[in-house]
């Protein structure tokens, strides 16, 4: 074929079906990764697949996909998502808490602005693209806004965590500061069984509140959800769902209950998967349709069909006082950013053999046989689950 005229196919190929074709990877691309591929939300006119993802075409989702790059130029694991706890305290005492009992620790200090904003710098120099800011309640630390203006919002998105006590009065402050979502904790769809398991009476109405007035200012506003065996069996999730789609969040996020912290005696939570998948094709019906929210799933996540168990891989968690952990329901400690810099704390946890590449078949925390390594010796560095 003539090479001039094979030239000119290609360029009116490109000029013709380019743009389904883009279309089609990335309804791929998400459907892989969330197990759906809808839009929920256009953010400052960009679309919103997750909350849990930079925005569509916005400068952090190119931050990710560079990374992504180099992650494979450099053949090492680099972080694309941090967790970080901002303080240790709360004004709930939830009945399934992972924080509390294993990582509260008396009489240390949080870290200051300036530590925490030196943290925040250091962790976008690895190439995290997504920060999620948690507690105790973070909304409790009068200055999460100072926190928050710290992140150069050309490489990250922000997303807060929190239990909504404090989110009607402190919402605006925070778009100020560049925020982007809210994940709001609702773990019933009724007032008093949601304030029964967190143990805060009126807990659910001011975060109903405080969610209307995260949608009128524009944040990209989702339910965060923990499941137990039993409240699922029960039908909480469609009733979790139904309420999204009433008050019109976006997303709801589902957590399946984990045996750590105050459920880390619950062995009817270790290698029992079965109900989880139930859950996850419930939801089906839901993501198919665009009159609801989108429904999302960390045990799907962390399956074979998605990215995996990332912990320690792509993704890690900093305590109030600095502590480098694989993730927050795993609260091994590998090193402290006040003692020596993070990327040499990264670089130690990603050549640990549990630690070197995901775990494809889910989280580990479930998994019996990682359990069973109660230490796991690495020089000097004993990991505790």
């Amino acid at each position: 074929m003539n090479p001039f005229l094979s030239n000119i196919r290609l360029k009116w190929f490109l000029a013709t079906r380019a743009l389904d074709y883009s279309a089609d990877f990335v309804k791929i691309l998400y459907q892989i990764y969330l197990n759906h591929n809808k839009i929920i939300h256009f953010r400052n006119g960009y679309p919103v697949y997750s909350l849990s993802t930079p925005a569509l075409f916005s400068k952090p989702a190119s931050n990710f996909i560079a990374r992504a790059l180099y992650r494979t130029i450099q053949n090492k694991n680099l972080p694309n998502l941090m967790s970080f706890a901002v303080n240790d305290i709360c004004n709930a005492t939830c009945e399934h808490c992972s924080f509390f009992e294993a990582v509260e620790e008396k009489n240390k200090n949080i870290l200051t602005l300036q530590q925490a904003q030196k943290l925040i710098k250091d962790a976008q120099e690895l190439g995290v693209s997504v920060i999620n800011f948690v507690g105790g309640e973070p909304l409790l630390h009068q200055e999460l806004p100072e926190i928050i203006k710290a992140v150069n919002k050309d490489f990250s998105t922000t997303i807060l965590f929190t239990n909504g006590w404090h989110l009607e009065k402190r919402a605006a402050e925070l778009k100020k500061a560049g925020l982007d979502s809210i994940y709001i904790s609702i773990d019933a769809a009724s007032p008093e069984k949601h304030d029964r398991f967190r143990k805060q009476t009126g807990l659910f109405d001011r975060a109903m509140r405080g969610i209307q007035t995260a949608k009128k200012l524009g944040f990209s506003v989702g339910i965060s959800t923990t499941m137990t065996p039993e409240s699922y069996r029960d039908g909480e999730l469609d009733r979790i769902v139904k309420l999204g789609k009433k008050i019109g969040i976006h997303e709801v996020l589902v957590f399946d209950a984990l045996p750590t912290g105050r459920y880390k005696e619950r062995q009817d939570l270790v290698d029992n998967n079965d109900w989880i998948e139930e859950m996850i094709q419930s939801a089906r019906k839901y993501n198919q349709n665009p009159n609801y929210p989108g429904v999302v799933f960390f045990a799907y996540f962390t399956s074979h069909r998605s990215v995996g168990c990332s912990c320690g891989t792509s993704y890690f968690y900093v305590s109030p006082y600095g502590d480098i952990m694989s993730c927050d329901f795993n609260h091994a400690k590998f090193g402290n950013i006040l003692e020596e810099p993070l990327w040499k704390i990264w670089d130690r946890l990603t050549t640990l053999p549990e630690f070197c590449q995901a775990k494809w078949g889910g989280c580990k925390i479930k998994d019996s046989e990682f359990r069973q390594k109660e230490t796991v010796s690495s020089g000097n560095l004993n990991i505790h689950i």
